[in-house]
């Protein structure tokens, strides 16, 4: 009869066991996806910068031409009027040339286009590292039940060891013996 006992409680811890290796296995596997998750969104940042660092460099680049044009045509237009500030188109191109510079012209990302492209890269920027905080608590949880399931099942195989043990001796007790 002990025997039956003891069969039926090592099964029980046997499943008991099953289980939670079960779960810790699924747990792992969330904390994986999690992570290629958090891998693939800092990838997505990192180019999302590139991307408006680029669209900034650009228009940069445009602006930096567009006054260097304005400059040398200026320049022909004074050397073909021997230095004469008095003509009305120079001094208009001037005007143009000073307005543009006073105006912050000569920074891209201080004109209303590039402030409103840091204003999209910084909102993009909170956005993302909202979305990575997120996953290290959720990555952060899945450790904490990670390690309760692995207390519990060190537990459950000590107590199906020590039931193991006790159906040893109860196999040897029950044994007949000869003498």
């Amino acid at each position: 009869m002990g025997y039956a006992i003891f069969t039926a409680r090592k099964l029980m811890l046997t499943n008991r066991v099953n289980q939670l290796n079960a779960r810790i296995m699924q747990l792992c596997q969330q904390q994986q996806t999690l992570a290629n998750n958090a891998a693939n969104m800092e990838r997505s940042m990192a180019s999302m910068k590139t991307l408006f660092s680029n669209i900034g460099n650009v228009f940069q680049m445009g602006m930096t031409m567009q006054q260097n044009t304005m400059m040398a045509a200026l320049t022909q237009k004074m050397q073909s009027t021997n230095g004469n500030f008095n003509d009305p188109s120079i001094q208009s191109g001037l005007q143009g040339m000073l307005g543009t510079y006073l105006s912050g012209g000569a920074n891209f990302f201080s004109t209303g286009l590039g402030m409103s492209l840091q204003l999209m890269n910084q909102s993009m920027e909170t956005i993302n590292q909202t979305k990575m905080q997120q996953i290290k608590d959720m990555e952060n949880q899945i450790e904490l039940q990670r390690k309760s399931l692995e207390t519990q099942l060190a537990a459950a195989q000590k107590e199906l060891e020590a039931v193991e043990k006790q159906e040893e001796k109860e196999i040897e007790r029950s044994a007949p013996k000869f003498a």
